[in-house]
């Protein structure tokens, strides 16, 4: 599907991925729960990213890559692989929201909307789950389906 340097690319996003998810767990420990949740997202953007150059779509520099997961990714999975990653779709769909939201106040609702004072404990929890859960399924799909 991908030439050799995309197989280089997506192993180099892999990895980056497992720092992010690393990151999010010392946030979480930290109690910096927004930067948990942030980080989380980026495992699961790069897992999904490292998917995406495995099947020729290298360059994807929106943060948001689940419709092209979707489309690119799961409509070439096989069989067995198909649930598994829809479920991971289902599962992250969230995260992409609260990119922007985890990182910069803003004003909502007539209020300034601080992120390290708005998220909590089990939404960190529930981001660090979702990501372990993308990174597993991703990294075995991709073990298997390319040896990366």
């Amino acid at each position: 599907m991908g030439s050799g340097l995309n197989l280089e690319l997506a192993k180099a996003q892999i990895e980056e991925a497992k720092v992010f998810l690393e990151s999010a767990k010392d946030d979480f420990k930290a109690e910096r729960y927004a930067r948990a949740i942030f980080n989380s997202q980026q495992c699961v953007e790069l897992a999904m990213k490292s998917a995406l150059t495995i099947h020729g779509v290298a360059f994807v520099l929106e943060h948001d890559v689940s419709p092209y997961f979707a489309s690119e990714v799961i409509t070439s999975a096989s069989n067995n692989w198909v649930e598994p990653l829809k479920e991971v779709l289902r599962e992250t769909y969230w995260l992409f929201e609260h990119y922007t939201l985890t990182r910069y106040p803003v004003v909502r609702g007539r209020r300034i909307w601080r992120p390290s004072k708005e998220y909590r404990r089990e939404q960190a929890e529930e981001a660090i789950r979702s990501a372990e859960k993308a990174l597993l399924v991703i990294g075995k799909y991709l073990k298997e389906r390319f040896g990366v």
